[in-house]
């Protein structure tokens, strides 16, 4: 099976399954525990909590580990919440991933106003001025560093200064960026949200990056108060380790959107109709969004699966469902086009000949869905 669906998860490394289970079989002890052994596994915790600070440009203190950044997510809202006004509001832009807008809206209501994008799914910054200098300014804006399902880059570092000139806060979910792009800038976000598993790392624990200090999580003194609960240390290690690899891989990965963009030209050339959500602008190296001509997306990624690739119709926490995509309505496609989305995503281990051999599947693909149409439209009649 070719693995073609990165922005849903990825591949743990190597490095990191090895650094995992060796921190299982020697670093179980409770790391907030007196003893010595404790303490040990306490100083590696710190370790990684300053080696990845210093990847992502940000101080230990601001960063608390958390289980992904759905957590993350949610408890900065949850936070922003308890100290909010009656009429207070967030700005949400219109492509934000459900543990961003769900969250919002249930703490917010009809507080929540929506950031709206252009035909190339990239928030204007213009337009996000204008909102901020409104009578009534927003509490918060949460705008995400890359979008999970077209990849079109957000100007974050512009919204966050934006932000900080008003005082206004600034929350980023940077779950698609880190592990790709450098974190440049990350530091100018008032609050931010990351996923190891998304940089090849474990699942199950994240970080969130907060100049608040808040506590979202009661019943426990762990993460300096702000995150009761014995800390998961096995898998910190294993997301330390991730950021590490991928950091000295990530100078030469923006050069693979080559690939990316051969496989696009290719299904341009051979599906007459086909659209490439958010091609115009710039995106992550390793996604492409397809809006197909013909079938529905779930028949493709059925179609592909039988013939050695994985591809999914978008965000793996909605596609089970049967909503459609936020991203592609909010881009002004219809619900009927939503249906016939899919993303293609693909990581370190993906080839150009990975690329090329995904093309000619699509193909195939194509033709026996086709052939069963025929089929199907003759026993009809």
């Amino acid at each position: 099976m070719t693995y073609f669906d990165n922005n849903a998860t990825t591949k743990p490394f190597a490095s990191v399954q090895a650094a995992h289970t060796e921190a299982l079989v020697r670093d179980w002890p409770n790391p907030s525990a007196p003893s010595r052994a404790s303490a040990r596994v306490r100083a590696k915790l710190e370790l990684a909590r300053e080696e990845m600070a210093e990847c992502l440009e940000s101080v230990p203190e601001s960063l608390s580990f958390t289980s992904g950044a759905t957590e993350a997510n949610n408890s900065f809202f949850a936070h922003l919440a308890s100290s909010a006004q009656p009429g207070d509001e967030v700005l949400v832009s219109a492509i934000e991933h459900p543990s961003v807008s769900e969250p919002a809206r249930h703490w917010f209501g009809e507080g929540v106003r929506l950031l709206p994008v252009d035909s190339s799914g990239a928030v204007d910054l213009d337009v996000l001025g204008e909102l901020l200098d409104d009578a009534v300014p927003p509490l918060c804006v949460a705008l995400m560093a890359a979008s999970n399902e077209t990849g079109v880059l957000q100007p974050w570092r512009e919204a966050a200064l934006l932000c900080r000139e008003r005082g206004i806060h600034f929350h980023c979910d940077a779950t698609q960026w880190v592990g790709k792009l450098p974190s440049v800038g990350l530091s100018a976000c008032d609050s931010f949200a990351v996923s190891a598993h998304k940089f090849g790392g474990p699942k199950g624990v994240g970080l969130l990056g907060s100049k608040l200090g808040h506590r979202f999580v009661l019943g426990g003194l762990q993460e300096a108060g702000r995150r009761g609960g014995t800390e998961n240390f096995p898998a910190i290690e294993g997301m330390k380790t991730g950021l590490a690899e991928v950091a000295g891989n990530l100078s030469g990965l923006p050069g693979r959107s080559s690939w990316r963009d051969a496989f696009e030209g290719s299904m341009l050339e051979n599906f007459s109709g086909l659209k490439v959500l958010g091609g115009e602008g710039p995106r992550l190296w390793n996604t492409s969004m397809l809006l197909m001509p013909d079938f529905e997306g779930l028949s493709y990624v059925g179609k592909l699966d039988k013939l050695g690739f994985e591809v999914s119709t978008g965000s793996a926490c909605s596609s089970g469902g049967s909503k459609s995509s936020p991203t592609a309505l909010a881009m002004g496609f219809s619900e009927t086009e939503s249906k016939r989305l899919l993303r293609v995503s693909s990581y370190l281990e993906e080839t150009e000949e990975d690329w090329r051999s995904l093309a000619s599947a699509f193909l195939e693909a194509r033709d026996q869905l086709e052939s069963e149409s025929a089929q199907s439209t003759v026993i009809s009649l």
